[in-house]
């Protein structure tokens, strides 16, 4: 064979340049902590890596979510828990209120009607409760805050935005004391008024919103496996479920049959803001005929007298207002304790998924280290190397 010096330098640098790609593949491996870079060098790992990394991902992004909405769940329990102090303490107010110790005085009967004013508006505020700017109790949009109550306490007011809308539909209850009920009246989000019937419908299309999530368990395909991670103001305060209106009117779009309106309509007179309204009118009534001026003396006793049935109503119907806003918050754990294992699960399986990742497509880093400087040894030795020779003539290097 004959030799050349054109052949020897060919070669030499063919040499140098192969370790050259064999350091820079140890530093990116050192840098990136992957065994391979394409699917050409390992088929089989690199594909079944990429598939356990879908895994992980998608594991630690369910578990960002359920940390998100686990927050939520807590703000919504809080705000439940708030209101059933708040009618803890009315229903001590309307024991007090019954007894005749307590009304004989202007001062005490006006004290105690203030009191379940205020208490009324307290209990609006806390079904506006908020998570990171998002009104965890009704509406879609965080611009609008969901619940208003008017200063005189009977009129409660749900402004929510329905999906697709760009401005909220308002619709109002009212209380009336001649029968004893909320009287409904709105607007859509075109600002035209709506009828009893139309507000109705409306409010109940609101409560069967639901917020449904894939977070680690149940069937995607099938709705009614999945988390429900929305429990609305009006549905706290009612006791019915999104889940149960679907149930009394499964059409798709519901029908609003009468049984559910009427369902509605009696909940929300006996629920916390009925029957304190209730008491408010009650108590206002009575405390107004104290002016002797206005009122005899018989008047005066029949209103007391009215009060007192008014009273003994409420309180026979507020343990019933009570258990349907502790069963929220009853309701609020389950779900989260639930969340809480599916939590547990997810992050044991992402230390499963890095521990079978690793096995297919991850280097051992102090190895790849140790290999990496190897590699650079023998690529500057071989440059050394390359430059004595090329001081020698070829006829030195063929001797």
């Amino acid at each position: 064979m004959r030799v050349t010096s054109s052949t020897f330098y060919k070669d030499y640098a063919k040499s140098v340049q192969n370790l050259k790609s064999i350091y820079n593949k140890s530093m990116e491996q050192v840098s990136s902590g992957k065994k391979y870079e394409n699917a050409a060098e390992s088929p089989l790992d690199y594909y079944a890596g990429k598939k356990i990394d879908n895994l992980y991902n998608d594991a630690v992004t369910k578990d960002t979510m359920i940390k998100d909405v686990m927050n939520r769940l807590e703000q919504q329990e809080a705000s439940s828990r708030s209101m059933y102090s708040q009618m803890g303490t009315l229903n001590i107010k309307y024991e007090q209120m019954a007894s005749a110790s307590f009304q004989g005085l202007e001062s005490t009967v006006d004290t105690m009607h203030t009191l379940m004013i205020n208490t009324q508006q307290t209990m609006a505020q806390d079904l506006n409760s908020t998570y990171s700017n998002y009104y965890v109790m009704g509406g879609n949009d965080a611009t609008t805050v969901p619940f208003t109550m008017s200063d005189d306490a009977m009129t409660l007011s749900f402004h929510h935005k329905f999906p697709g809308d760009d401005a909220a539909t308002v619709m109002s209850m009212t209380y009336d004391h001649v029968t004893n009920e909320f009287k409904y009246s709105g607007t859509d989000k075109d600002g035209n008024t709506m009828s009893e019937d139309e507000t109705l419908k409306k409010i109940i299309q609101a409560m069967r919103e639901q917020g449904r999530m894939s977070l680690g368990y149940g069937d995607i395909t099938n709705r009614t496996t999945l988390p429900d991670t929305y429990y609305g103001g009006l549905n706290m305060v009612t006791g019915i479920t999104s889940d149960k209106l679907r149930e009394m009117d499964p059409a798709d779009p519901p029908t609003y049959p009468q049984t559910v309106i009427d369902t509605f309509k009696d909940a929300m007179n006996n629920s916390a803001f009925g029957l304190n309204a209730r008491a408010i009118c009650a108590t206002g009534e009575y405390l107004e005929t104290f002016d002797e001026s206005q009122f005899t003396e018989d008047q005066h006793a029949a209103a007391q007298e009215a009060m007192n049935a008014d009273l003994a109503y409420v309180l026979e119907n507020w343990d019933g207002a009570m258990q349907k806003v502790s069963n929220t918050f009853r309701r609020i754990g389950v779900v989260t304790s639930t969340l809480e294992d599916v939590q547990s699960r997810l992050q044991t399986a992402q230390d499963s998924y890095i521990k079978e990742y690793n096995d297919h497509l991850a280097i051992d880093t102090y190895d790849a280290i140790v290999k990496m400087y190897q590699n650079q040894f023998s690529y500057n030795a071989a440059m050394q190397v390359g430059s004595k020779i090329m001081q020698n003539s070829l006829f030195d290097f063929v001797r």
